[in-house]
């Protein structure tokens, strides 16, 4: 049956975020005295539909990763990956360790700490229905086309959404999306953009403002607060 399948949690933490101006990584930067990163690894191991978990980290920062995240104590099959220069690279570098045949792939951001269990499996049990699902928030503010620094025309914001993760694939449909990227050169901003690349319809469902990016130090400050 086409639901049936192990369900890996894929979390990408592969860049150097260097617009937080932190000497280190933000993935380890400290949230409430924890590393960012491991605020998801928790949520995936407390997340009862998933099966395992791989983190991908920067080549470099992998055995100094594995020091920084020492309080996280996993009952799950737990793997640590290095990725590589870029998000395709790191995604494809954390399935390899997946033997797998097929099953459900959860890709998730390393900065997003506000994910929560319950976001996770309402997101799965949506992709199980729909073929996969992609968290995305709807806009609320004003958009506009600009040019030169002024604006051109206003845009429908019933149609614009923000897109999250996690993005939730069959195993098989991202490894054949990646392939596809390699031989024909394709770089997508999101996971999801590769998916489409095959001729696949993406299903958008509810997200959180919770589950925002960690990107400037003024967010990790807001989630501070928040969480």
């Amino acid at each position: 049956m086409p639901n049936r399948g192990s369900v890996t949690a894929l979390i990408v933490a592969g860049g150097l975020g260097t617009r937080m101006n932190a000497g280190v990584p933000k993935q380890f930067l400290p949230l409430k005295g924890k590393p960012v990163v491991q605020w998801s690894l928790e949520c995936f191991e407390q997340t009862p539909g998933v099966d395992k978990i791989v983190l991908v980290l920067p080549h470099d920062w992998v055995d100094e990763g594995r020091d920084k995240l020492i309080s996280f104590d996993p009952e799950k099959p737990f793997a640590i990956v290095a990725g590589g220069n870029t998000r395709q690279e790191s995604v494809a570098a954390g399935i390899e360790v997946v033997k797998d045949e097929d099953g459900w792939l959860i890709i998730h951001d390393g900065a997003r700490p506000g994910i929560t269990p319950e976001l996770v499996s309402q997101s799965l049990e949506s992709a199980r229905k729909l073929g996969n699902a992609v968290c995305a928030i709807p806009s609320t503010d004003t958009l506009v086309r600009a040019a030169d620094g002024a604006v051109v025309e206003n845009l429908d914001r019933s149609q614009i959404f923000r897109v999250q993760t996690p993005q939730i694939f069959r195993l098989s449909k991202m490894r054949m999306a990646l392939e596809n990227a390699s031989r024909k050169g394709i770089v997508a901003t999101d996971d999801a953009g590769l998916i489409r690349e095959l001729g696949e319809k993406i299903f958008l469902v509810d997200g959180s403002e919770l589950n925002s990016k960690v990107t400037r130090p003024e967010d990790l400050n807001l989630l501070e607060a928040l969480l």
